[in-house]
């Protein structure tokens, strides 16, 4: 078998490759950590490769810039939030900033959540409120304590999808989380798509089918 699963007690994925032809140091240093994410019409992957324990710390985060049910007031699709996020998160989301910077501002917080819950292999029942994301100072902290050695990586995906006849614009926050073992936390906001290209790739259903054959050969 030229590919292999492997899965951590707690859930976290990564592949090893076959060690045949492959010299050792090489081999520990080819595992491949993933995390798989989606919300609606957007399925993203996010992966790295290095030694296990450097790789199975990683998780994506996407949420769809829209309120649900469709046509609720922003203001109540925030509050039904509340529980998830910390007062001073709340703080970022105030009505009067507006529904746009609100319904953002909501996702990015949200996304960023879902990333590092993920990266550490958490449950569904963890209590978000436990994070906390400062934004305009570009801090994370859990529990109170400095979240340390993470990398985020947050940026925004458009999308053209096909509703019967018509192509529907829709957009999503999305965030990655990364364990790199630094003294601190760094952030990067990826703002426009030229500084993206260098390392996200949008492909559509018809593009992945046709890599099907490379992956089981």
């Amino acid at each position: 078998m030229k590919w292999k699963d492997c899965v951590t007690s707690n859930g976290k994925h990564w592949i090893e490759q076959s060690p045949d032809d492959m010299p050792p140091e090489k081999f520990l240093q080819s595992m491949i950590g993933y995390h798989l994410a989606y919300d609606n019409s957007l399925c993203g992957m996010i992966m790295t490769q290095g030694r296990q324990r450097q790789v199975i710390n990683i998780g994506l985060g996407i949420k769809q810039l829209c309120v649900e049910p469709r046509g609720v007031p922003v203001a109540a699709y925030a509050e039904s939030f509340a529980h998830k996020l910390t007062p001073l998160e709340q703080s970022f989301i105030a009505p009067e900033l507006g529904d746009e910077v609100v319904l953002r501002r909501l996702c990015i917080l949200l996304s960023l959540k879902a990333a590092y819950i993920k990266a550490v292999g958490q449950n569904r029942g963890f209590d978000w409120s436990r994070l906390e994301f400062n934004i305009p100072d570009e801090t994370a902290r859990g529990d109170d304590h400095p979240l340390q050695g993470w990398e985020f990586r947050v940026f925004k995906a458009q999308l053209g999808v096909q509703r019967t006849s018509t192509v529907i614009e829709e957009s999503y926050q999305c965030a990655c989380a990364f364990f790199r073992g630094t003294k601190e936390s760094k952030f990067i906001w990826h703002d426009n798509a030229k500084d993206l290209e260098a390392w996200v790739q949008f492909i559509n259903v018809d593009q992945m089918i046709k890599v099907i054959p490379k992956l089981t050969a």
